[in-house]
């Protein structure tokens, strides 16, 4: 989220004594000149939701990505494991969800949980749900060693910010087409609240951009690796890489209540948008 103003930090979940990006203390140890310069899309509003209309509310399985067994994901260029990130995240998007009214939300783990893949996508059947979300951050660009704190030594890269949204296409045409729908419906959304879409410079071969929506990517893995979570639902799926986690900017931002809020309304926005109605109103 590129905020310059109105953005408060999220003291709860501050890394203990972080300096933010840019700290006179520690600027001139870092490679970059300026980490605070901020990026396309500042000073949007946030997205609104109208009250729900439908019978019941949308059922939605968060998953806080990662948190596996041998598998944490990335670490940030603050020392942050990509699994706790998620988790954290999910808490916080949860939360916003259920408080528009229109959403009723699992997370797929708990804090100390190590989570199976196949028992997140359980818990989504079994709780009905009408579409399973992953959360993820993202490592990318030309990484330079950095250290953002006293005793720190980490990586970091400003030329590849932004999200994506992954998808599937396998599988039945309907169900493809309804993935599609809601990976191109939350880029659309977190465009329009100021969110930076990725470009794709490096996932060639790995996953091929959607033409008609920016910031949509669908899964072009080799067979093999393709990734679980998005090719084995019955339900619309998606994987959201919320940012790049090697971008000081970036990660910081997303440390904000402000970006937190702004994201889980535009994920708000856009599951009332594509998801069936006929499914919000006519099961139990």
């Amino acid at each position: 989220m590129w905020c310059t103003s109105g953005c408060g930090s999220r003291e709860a979940s501050t890394r203990e004594g972080a300096a933010a990006p840019g700290d006179a203390a520690h600027a001139r140890e870092a490679p970059f000149p300026d980490l605070t310069t901020p990026d396309p899309g500042a000073d949007v509003e946030l997205p609104e939701l109208a009250p729900r209309t439908v019978l019941r509310p949308i059922r939605l399985l968060l998953d806080a990505g990662h948190g596996a067994l041998d598998n944490a994901g990335n670490t940030s260029t603050y020392g942050v494991e990509e699994q706790e990130f998620t988790l954290d995240l999910a808490q916080d998007v949860r939360a916003e969800l259920e408080a528009t009214g229109w959403f009723e939300v699992r997370t797929s783990r708990a804090a100390g949980e190590l989570t199976a893949y196949a028992a997140r996508i359980d818990a989504a059947r079994a709780m009905g749900a009408d579409a399973f979300v992953s959360l993820h951050s993202d490592v990318r660009g030309a990484a330079r060693s950095w250290s953002p704190l006293p005793g720190l030594e980490t990586r970091a890269a400003l030329d590849a910010p932004g999200f994506s949204v992954l998808f599937s296409d396998e599988g039945e045409a309907g169900l493809v087409a309804r993935r599609r729908t809601l990976a191109a419906a939350i880029a659309d959304s977190m465009r329009g609240a100021g969110f930076f879409p990725y470009g794709g410079a490096e996932y060639e071969g790995l996953y091929a951009a959607d033409a008609a929506c920016a910031g949509s990517f669908v899964d072009r893995h080799e067979d093999r690796k393709r990734i679980f979570v998005l090719r084995r639902t019955s339900i619309p799926s998606v994987i959201v890489e919320t940012h790049n986690a090697l971008d000081p900017r970036e990660a910081a931002r997303w440390d904000e209540s402000f970006t937190r809020r702004a994201f889980a309304l535009s994920l708000a926005r856009a599951l009332v948008a594509a998801v069936d109605s006929r499914a919000t109103t006519s099961r139990d």
